[in-house]
């Protein structure tokens, strides 16, 4: 089958803005947050741009042809990788998500872990990342008395930095940071505080506090990545940033014009988001040579009956690979 790029689905959000739209080709006056690129999720689908497959959802992809576009012992019947570009003109609400389990009995959705690649974030940029909330009873006293900010652990972080959240873990974003995230397919966030938020209207909007407080991680901190270099195509600079149950996520840069690479996982597809420079990517697909132009923002989905593909690179290139599966180191 044949690697495909989808049309980006502009979420509008409260802290969204404006810089990435025209990169996205979105035209509305509305702050756009999320732009989802990769998606099976029902709340946001992405559609085939172009190509064979053009006007395809993703979702359609993986039912006709399950081999090749959702690949081996995926953890869902739908594409198991949600994947957006976040622009956080304002801070984002410090929220939770929930694992699988507790999502699955109280929202029939999947639970979210996820990660952030930094794009850009300002000097001295950070983020929330954990708390220090002993126990259920102290969060939900400091709700009560307007205090969740005291107890709030913040985290610094500069461009093409790796943040890994993992489900129970209270978080935000904050102001002036942009992020490629790559996350469960799910759409279930629990929010416990909005900075005394209002919208258009007046209105705050819902917080979630004892779901939150069912789902919160007490005790523990969020661990921390250590990237592993991983050197093994020529061409390639290629980084592993971190591998969980869910997900591995690798940096990939193309250092001289074109560099070929193997699939992270046999039998299972890659994602790949181009977030610096452009290019070609060039493969086989279907018996035909394939070569199809990237840019900063692209997204594609390379199915997993494309075992080996190259990158060619216009200018300096740089891709975020993701997939889901067992890997090596």
């Amino acid at each position: 089958m044949w690697p495909v790029k989808c049309k980006p689905v502009a979420m509008e959000r409260i802290w969204g803005g404006d810089e990435w739209k025209s990169m996205f080709g979105v035209k509305t006056d509305r702050p756009i947050g999320e732009y989802w690129v990769i998606s099976a999720h029902p709340n946001g689908m992405s559609v085939v741009d172009g190509g064979p497959l053009d006007g395809r959802t993703l979702q359609e992809l993986v039912e006709s042809y399950p081999d090749a576009y959702l690949g081996q012992h995926s953890p869902q019947k739908r594409f198991p990788l949600l994947v957006k570009f976040i622009e956080a003109h304002d801070d984002l609400s410090v929220q939770v998500h929930p694992d699988d389990a507790y999502a699955q009995a109280h929202e029939g959705d999947a639970g979210k872990t996820e990660a952030w690649y930094v794009l850009e974030a300002p000097r001295d940029g950070r983020v929330i990342l954990g708390h220090s909330f002993p126990d259920r009873e102290t969060y939900l006293r400091a709700v009560r008395e307007g205090r969740v900010r005291d107890y709030l652990t913040y985290r610094p972080i500069q461009k093409g930095d790796l943040v890994f959240v993992p489900s129970r873990t209270l978080h935000a974003l904050l102001r002036g940071t942009k992020v490629l995230e790559i996350q469960q397919t799910s759409d279930v966030t629990y929010r416990v505080y909005d900075w005394d938020r209002v919208d258009a209207n007046g209105k705050p909007r819902d917080l979630h506090i004892e779901k939150a407080a069912d789902v919160m991680a007490y005790g523990t901190e969020p661990p921390e990545p250590t990237p592993l270099a991983m050197v093994d195509e020529p061409g390639l600079q290629m980084v592993r940033l971190v591998s969980c149950p869910y997900f591995t996520i690798d940096r990939v840069r193309v250092v001289r014009r074109a560099a070929e690479m193997e699939q992270g996982v046999r039998g299972n597809p890659d994602c790949a988001m181009v977030v610096e420079g452009s290019g070609h990517l060039r493969c086989v697909a279907e018996g035909e040579e394939v070569r199809l132009p990237v840019k900063a923002g692209d997204a594609l989905v390379i199915p997993a009956d494309v075992p080996r593909y190259a990158w060619e690179a216009d200018e300096a290139l740089t891709v975020i690979r993701a997939f889901y599966g067992s890997s090596g180191p």
